[in-house]
């Protein structure tokens, strides 16, 4: 999926008094350090007092027609870390829940969307992606109560990606090396846990992020959602950092796709 970069003044106008300013919001995920986490859809081993919830028509930015509410989708989202990993738990709220067909992009179909910066000292007030920001899809498929994962690394927004390109936008592809994921179905929706080895964001030009307690870094995250996969229909899109009026919503207006200064942030904490 092609972006569109509006200028800023249009932005502002959508954004309103969620961000008067470019620079990142005032959603802050704490990140604890993790201890003896296994990957198996199974939280009792997560602090998740520190998540962020995505649960507002104000936090839609995409098809805010098609919401019905907390059940038809909502999530919440925690994370932790140690010095090779970063760990994701979401506990999503989907009445339909892993709508995924083959060949169909990643962005169109039920998926979650992170956004992070590995570039602690990187401006939040930038506008636009550098290197060391990353736009990452991971999406899932059910069959016989087993799981396929797969991830779409979107790099087309950067002017100069310094060597890491775009992959996985198809889907059916698994991008990124030693990932871990798993998923528990409970009532109303899905638990999903997975490991992200922070060396898959990284190469000879790309520093590796190494996070220490008390390190921030930009941050953010969507859930899209469909019922059903049909060509041309894209996803409800809920997003994190998002807090808007009226009913004019588009992902190129909020545009978290290709304008940093809008993600939230996340704190490494022990």
């Amino acid at each position: 999926m092609k972006k569109l970069i509006f200028p800023l003044v249009t932005a502002a106008m959508v954004v309103g008094s969620a961000t008067s300013v470019f620079a990142y919001s005032e959603k802050n995920l704490e990140a604890p350090k993790a201890a003896d986490v296994t990957i198996d859809g199974d939280l009792s081993e997560w602090d998740t007092s520190k998540s962020l919830v995505i649960n507002s028509e104000n936090q839609i930015i995409d098809q805010i027609e098609h919401w019905d509410g907390e059940a038809d989708c909502s999530m919440e989202l925690s994370a932790m870390w140690d010095e090779e990993n970063l760990y994701i738990a979401m506990k999503i709220s989907d009445d339909t829940p892993l709508v995924y067909r083959e060949g169909f992009p990643l962005d169109e179909l039920d998926a979650i969307i992170l956004f992070l910066s590995t570039n602690p000292d990187a401006d939040p007030e930038r506008t636009e992606y550098e290197a060391t920001d990353w736009r990452l899809v991971q999406s899932a498929d059910m069959y016989k109560d087993d799981f396929d994962f797969f991830n779409y690394i979107d790099r087309d927004m950067i002017a100069d990606n310094q060597g890491w390109e775009t992959q996985g936008e198809y889907g059916d592809e698994m991008v990124f090396d030693d990932y871990e994921a798993a998923i528990a179905q409970v009532e109303g929706g899905i638990v999903w846990e997975s490991k992200i080895p922070l060396h898959n964001l990284s190469n000879d030009a790309i520093q590796q992020l190494v996070p220490e307690a008390g390190k921030t870094i930009g941050f953010d995250f969507s859930v899209l959602d469909v019922d059903l996969p049909c060509p041309g229909i894209h996803s409800l899109r809920m997003q994190s950092s998002a807090n808007l009026d009226g009913k004019d919503r588009t992902p190129e207006a909020y545009a978290v796709d290709t304008n940093p200064s809008l993600w939230g942030t996340l704190t490494f904490v022990e």
